[in-house]
């Protein structure tokens, strides 16, 4: 009776029926340690070469090209070969990477305790005030919701020439005003200056090179908050005027919740880890913080 070398990765179980073909695909590419360690260098480097993996991983050609293999011709791949001779992520591998990249910050203790229900109840409230469902169906559609940044980047504009504010970033100072469209230009720069300088951080630093246009099309909704700043600023100045205090907090919440709608997005377009996200925007805010120091030295206030 032959007796063939059994694959270590082949099972002989039956899947489940409810089990979709990409399903068992899927978590059959990742049950490897080796093939885990192609998607994340993959995912991290943007796009690699055989000679990239082989020299990061230190395996032979045969094993390299084994797992390769197993990635590239799977029943829903992970992988996929360009014509010149890159190895980069499907559709499918990138939900993959990004899935091993927030199981890396699951530590084991939180791992085996269930959260009690009033902590879900705040984790999924937080995700909801971040715009969280939005940015992942932006992520999945980019050309969707172009339009509608639009509508709502010149509708900001509009009204941050009808408060004066001017918007360095995030923050709404008050400023003397060399031109009406000041306001407005302010706020266009500070939009697409953000979600520029968000790209070049995650493309740079954590390799990130998917989700370019989602993220410029998201990075909008973060000066919503603002908008209800700036509005009650236009209609209750007076009283916020004589409540300095109530003003500091209505710009202190605007600007934490704003902020945090900005880390969602990054992180959901971007299809990085929260904490990346978050680093991004602490690093963008230190420098328009930088910013608005400067232009508040420069310039005379209004």
């Amino acid at each position: 009776m032959p007796t063939g070398k059994r694959n270590p990765d082949a099972s002989s179980a039956t899947p489940p029926a409810d089990e979709s073909p990409t399903e068992a695909a899927l978590f059959s590419s990742l049950a490897h340690p080796l093939r885990r360690q192609i998607l994340r260098l993959t995912h991290e480097r943007g796009h690699a070469t055989y000679s990239d993996l082989r020299d990061a991983l230190h395996l032979e050609p045969g094993t390299l090209y084994f797992h390769l293999d197993q990635l590239m011709n799977a029943t829903a791949p992970l992988l996929h070969q360009t014509r010149g001779r890159r190895y980069e992520l499907t559709r499918l591998g990138q939900v993959a990477a990004t899935f091993l990249a927030n199981a890396a910050d699951v530590t084991p203790s939180t791992a085996l305790s269930t959260p009690p229900a009033a902590h879900r109840n705040l984790r999924r409230a937080t995700h909801l005030l971040g715009l969280g469902p939005l940015f992942r169906y932006l992520a999945n559609r980019p050309d969707h919701l172009v339009v509608e940044a639009l509508v709502i980047a010149g509708g900001i504009a509009y009204l941050m020439t009808l408060v004066r504010l001017v918007f360095i970033g995030f923050l709404p100072i008050s400023l003397y005003l060399l031109s009406p469209l000041q306001p407005a230009i302010a706020a266009i720069a500070s939009w697409l200056g953000l979600a520029l300088g968000a790209e070049l951080i995650t493309r740079y630093r954590y390799h990130a090179t998917q989700g370019a246009g989602a993220l410029v099309a998201a990075s909008i909704y973060a000066w919503l908050p603002q908008t209800l700043y700036a509005f009650m600023h236009l209609v209750a100045r007076p009283l916020l005027g004589y409540m300095p205090l109530l003003a500091f907090l209505l710009l202190f919440a605007t600007l934490t919740w704003s902020l945090w709608i900005h880390v969602q997005a990054v992180a959901i377009t971007k299809r990085v880890a929260l904490r990346k996200a978050a680093l991004t925007t602490i690093i963008l805010t230190n420098i328009t913080l930088l910013a608005t120091a400067l232009a508040t030295l420069a310039l005379p206030h209004a």
